[in-house]
């Protein structure tokens, strides 16, 4: 598909032909529909890097997407939004196709994402998450679903809840904040629900029964099979969202994991006595990968290095 039709499109200046066009050509494949949703991700970085620097794009200067990525990042702190539209074509003839849209939000390795939502809800989201939300809250109940890690600062409205979808659990609040972290990826699927204010309900879905309402400062965790509600021993596992990386008793392996999802990068232990060592300590994501491998040598045996097209890190 031609990309100026497609640019067309997303501006809503396509002819009806066009927008015929596009329906059809999205409907024909998922390769398609995947294209569609690559170069609507360019088309909106393109628009949000053009709003602030208009100037540099009138003069013709070229850009790289990464930079685009990175100068969007300064401006709205939100990376990769992805829409993906639901497309099909009225059955009477001569009327334009309608559009049924979802906003999807998907954060890729090594960044992190911040937005705020049409009802003032504030969202931070982790590194390999994604969450759906619609564009505007019109029905009783303000519902978004989540993969991944986020964290919440809910617009307070009674008469309106919001409720977090997970693969694990629903959480639903009226106003407050709090850290959801769900791992569809794990075979138990890992998830952990923290509240710092407010309150908040967790009905089970994959074992249905009495719901559970958390305290400020409390957190709920799946574990072993069933859910474990305990106190909150230490606020620096969520200042994720700050740009720090906090742990405390991890071990090697598990840190290692975490390296990999806020650096986008491979890591391979080929020292398999590191795996169990038990790490603690607290760093900025600016401080890089190597300089907290550096650090972590001061603590515990072990040497890495880099592969040629420096894609992965071997620890020896």
């Amino acid at each position: 598909m031609d990309r100026n039709v497609l640019h067309r499109f997303f501006a809503g200046t396509a002819s009806f032909e066009e927008e015929e066009a596009v329906c059809d050509w999205v409907d024909a494949s998922d390769k398609n529909r995947e294209e569609l949703i690559r170069e609507r991700k360019y088309f909106d970085v393109l628009l949000l890097h053009k709003t602030k620097n208009s100037s540099m794009v009138q003069s013709g200067h070229r850009f790289s997407l990464p930079f685009v990525i990175r100068e969007s990042l300064k401006i709205a702190a939100a990376i990769s939004v992805l829409l993906v539209s639901a497309l099909y074509i009225s059955n009477n003839v001569g009327k334009p196709a309608p559009v049924l849209e979802m906003n999807k939000i998907v954060v890729p390795p090594g960044q992190r994402a911040n937005l705020t939502l049409s009802d003032g809800t504030n969202v931070w989201l982790n590194a390999c998450s994604e969450m759906t939300y619609p564009a505007s809250f019109s029905e009783d109940i303000r519902r978004v679903s989540l993969k991944g890690e986020a964290y919440f600062d809910v617009s307070k409205d009674v008469e309106h809840p919001f409720v977090v979808q997970t693969k694990k659990c629903d959480i639903k609040v009226l106003g407050t904040e709090f850290n959801v972290r769900v791992n569809e990826a794990e075979s138990d699927c890992e998830f952990s629900a923290a509240l710092l204010e407010g309150s908040i309900e967790l009905t089970n879905k994959m074992e249905p029964g009495p719901s559970i309402r958390l305290a400020p400062m409390q957190k709920a965790e799946w574990t072993g099979g069933k859910m474990v509600v305990e106190s909150i021993r230490n606020l620096d596992d969520y200042r994720w969202k700050e740009g720090l990386i906090c742990f405390e008793d991890i071990r090697f392996a598990d840190l290692m994991k975490r390296f990999e999802k806020t650096y986008d990068i491979r890591i391979v232990i080929q020292n398999k006595s590191l795996h169990d060592y038990k790490c603690s300590g607290k760093c900025r994501v600016s401080d890089g990968v190597d300089f907290i491998l550096q650090v972590l040598q001061r603590s515990t045996r072990f040497t890495f290095s880099r592969s040629d097209d420096n894609t992965i890190i071997y620890i020896k």
